[in-house]
């Protein structure tokens, strides 16, 4: 069996995956995501929609603005949110496709368990 090394610089990338990921896992930021994938959204928009603080959202962006995920414009005192790559919005929906994966796997699993049990 071939041993794979790991190299510094691997792991440099690796720990820089870990924060972009840790800034992605909470349910407020993914959803401040999904309501920006594929435009520009004005902070007062974001929180209309997401009926959350003024003080939580803006530390929820400014999470997501330290990770680079998001950036953001300033036109007089108005702020504008947009993703700083697409390829998040992509990572984001191959996620989705994974959890929806698991959940009908983890659905069968359940129906064949009840069966046995009724």
């Amino acid at each position: 069996m071939k041993h794979i090394k790991t190299t510094r610089d691997d792991r440099r990338i690796y720990k820089l995956q870990a924060e972009i990921i840790k800034a992605l896992a909470n349910p407020i930021r993914l959803e401040i995501l999904h309501l920006i994938s594929g435009r520009e959204v004005s902070f007062s928009e974001l929180l209309s929609s997401l009926r959350i603080s003024k003080t939580n959202l803006s530390q929820q962006l400014a999470v997501l603005r330290r990770s680079r995920i998001v950036t953001d414009r300033r036109e007089g005192v108005y702020a504008f949110y947009r993703l700083t790559y697409p390829e998040i919005e992509t990572a984001c929906q191959s996620v989705q496709k994974v959890l929806t994966k698991h959940l009908r796997e983890t659905g069968r699993q359940a129906e064949v368990l009840l069966r046995r049990v009724v």
